[in-house]
């Protein structure tokens, strides 16, 4: 109820289970979501706004498309979303957006975060058993990591002529920069405020605030083009 609450009172009335898809082609960071409108009706035809434990905690999708191991009986091509309780849900527009994992019928990982989180999962497990062998009692163990980010910033045009950037997100034809790395005059360089990438790179850091990552550092990377957070 604070959920469903919480969401209207900032003019929400849908959600979504917001996942990772599994990259086979060229997704790589892209995102997956069906979103369902909370709106329903009682016996008597009122509406009414309706978002419940089991619409949040789990959810069903086609997962039929997605990179599985291979072809499936049609009573188990659906594809299974859970709650992801280590990850806060978040709103846009008029949808909240609740982050989930996405297994395949089987258990196999649709997604790029369930093998993280399997993986975590792991180094706890053999952290609690490496130190027990050493005469500690620890229940598990938890990752803390500094996220660092490096990217290259390219203008939508030139970005639109260049196939190769759109297909792979890489360069695969083209020549060395009229200038190398090795001077590294561009490295920790004053950005320009009034460049179009410096606005950008503020909209991103205001943007992932409100998503609950706080990125305290921006700065120009060694190559021409590049730029880093962490």
């Amino acid at each position: 109820k604070a959920l469903l609450k919480w969401g209207l009172d900032a003019g929400a009335s849908s959600f979504c289970h917001w996942f990772q898809p599994m990259a086979s082609t060229f997704r790589h960071g892209m995102t997956g979501q069906v979103q369902l409108s909370t709106l329903e009706f009682n016996d008597d035809g009122t509406p009414t706004f309706e978002l419940k434990g089991k619409h949040i905690l789990f959810g069903e999708t086609d997962g039929s498309s997605y990179p599985n191991g291979g072809m499936r009986a049609t009573h188990t091509a659906g594809g299974y979303l859970c709650i992801d309780p280590a990850s806060p849900p978040f709103m846009r527009d008029d949808n909240i957006f609740i982050p989930a994992c996405f297994v395949s019928y089987d258990g196999k990982a649709l997604d790029e975060k369930t093998p993280l989180h399997r993986a975590h999962q792991a180094m706890s497990k053999e952290t609690a058993r490496l130190f027990k062998h050493c005469g500690f009692e620890v229940k598990g163990a938890v990752n803390n990591i500094g996220l660092e980010q490096e990217l290259f910033f390219v203008p939508r045009e030139a970005y639109q002529r260049r196939m190769d950037l759109q297909f792979t997100g890489r360069t695969v034809m083209g020549k060395m920069p009229a200038r190398g790395q090795e001077l590294c005059d561009h490295y920790m360089s004053p950005i320009n405020i009034e460049a179009e990438v410096y606005h950008c790179m503020k909209e991103i850091q205001e943007q992932c605030y409100k998503l609950g990552i706080p990125l305290k550092t921006r700065h120009r990377e060694v190559a021409p083009n590049q730029y880093e957070f962490a």
